[in-house]
C-alpha cells in the first residue's frame, strides 16, 4: 500500500526537478524528501532515481510513477470534493441556472415542496452546469434547452420574454413590440449577472454598448433617472416593481428574445424530484 504523501513527495520532485526545491515548496528537510523516496523506491521495488556524486534526478521509471501518481492524486482530489457535495445534497438542494429569471421562481417553490430541505442556487455557464449536474456540485439545473445526454432527465419549466424597459419620452415608447435590429446602436443599462442573455443581446444588437451594474438597485436607479433603455421581462417585473416606474415595458419581437428554459436532474434523482417535477405546470402562466 503506497501512502498519499509519498505520491505528493514523487510528483513535487517531478515538477520541480531538484530534491531541494522539492523539499522547500514541501516544508520539509532535503534528508526527509530522500528517505520518502527511498521508501517509495523500496515499495515499487524499482529504482526511480539516476543518483550521480552531486546529482540525484528521476530516471524513466521515476517520470512514469510521477505521472501515475498525479493522476491518482487529481482522483483523490475529485473523490473528496464529489463525496462532499453529494453529503451536501442530503441537506441541501443547490440549484444552478443559464439566467436568473428562472432563480425568482424555483428556490421558494422548492422550499414549500420540500420545507425540511434549504434550497441555494447560483448562476453558471451551461457547459459547468452540466458538468457540476453530474459531479454533484447541483441537484438541479436549469437549461436552455433539454440536455441530449442519456443520464439526464429534463422537463420544460418556464418560458421568459424579454421587454425592453423605456422612458416614456422614447421615441419608441408607443410602439407594440421591437426588433433588436430596431434599437441596435443605442446605449443601454445592464445587470451584470444575466447570464445566457447578456450573450443574446449582444449577438443580436452589436452595434450597442452596454454599461453594466453589478447592483440590481442601481440599475433601476440608474433607469429611472435617464433615458437610457434596460431590459425586463415577464418573469421578472413581477419581482422587480421599480422598472415601471415612470418607465414601458415592449416585447422584443425576434425569436431569440424567447426561451423555453428546462428543468434538469440526474435520471437516477428523478424519484428524488417527482414532487417537483410534477407541480412544473404552475409555471405555465409565464
Amino acid at each position: 500500500m503506497i501512502e498519499l504523501y509519498l505520491l505528493e513527495n514523487l510528483y513535487a520532485v517531478y515538477e520541480h526537478k531538484t530534491l531541494t526545491l522539492a523539499a522547500e515548496k514541501l516544508h520539509l528537510t532535503q534528508p526527509s524528501l530522500s528517505r520518502s523516496m527511498q521508501k517509495l523506491e523500496g515499495i515499487l521495488g524499482v529504482s526511480l532515481f539516476d543518483r550521480q556524486k552531486n546529482r540525484i534526478i528521476l530516471n524513466e521509471n521515476g517520470v512514469l510513477a510521477a505521472k501515475y501518481a498525479k493522476k491518482i492524486l487529481d482522483s483523490e482530489k475529485e473523490m473528496i470534493e464529489s463525496i462532499r457535495a453529494f453529503d451536501l445534497q442530503n441537506q441541501t438542494i443547490p440549484i444552478g441556472s443559464c439566467a436568473p429569471g428562472p432563480l425568482y421562481l424555483l428556490p421558494s417553490h422548492i422550499s414549500k415542496l420540500y420545507p425540511d430541505t434549504k434550497a441555494t442556487s447560483c448562476m453558471d455557464t451551461v457547459e459547468n452546469l452540466i458538468k457540476g449536474l453530474k459531479n454533484y456540485t447541483f441537484s438541479l439545473i436549469i437549461m436552455p434547452k433539454p440536455v441530449e445526454d442519456e443520464k439526464i432527465f429534463s422537463a420544460k419549466f418556464v418560458t421568459e420574454k424579454l421587454n425592453i424597459n423605456l422612458s416614456l419620452n422614447h421615441p419608441l415608447a408607443n410602439q407594440e413590440a421591437i426588433s433588436f435590429k430596431e434599437v441596435d446602436g443605442q446605449n443601454f443599462i445592464m445587470y451584470d449577472k444575466v447570464g445566457i442573455w447578456e450573450d443574446i443581446v449582444r449577438k443580436n444588437m452589436p452595434n450597442s454598448r452596454f454599461f453594466t451594474q453589478n447592483d440590481l438597485d442601481a440599475v433601476g436607479e440608474i433607469a429611472r433617472s435617464s433615458n437610457f433603455p434596460a431590459f425586463s421581462s415577464n418573469i421578472s417585473l413581477n419581482f422587480e416593481p421599480s422598472r415601471l416606474e415612470n418607465r414601458i415595458n415592449i416585447l422584443f419581437s425576434d425569436s431569440d428574445a424567447t426561451i423555453t428554459f428546462y428543468l434538469c436532474c440526474l435520471l437516477k434523482s428523478r424519484k428524488k424530484f417527482e414532487k417537483l417535477f410534477d407541480s412544473l405546470d404552475i409555471f405555465s402562466k409565464y
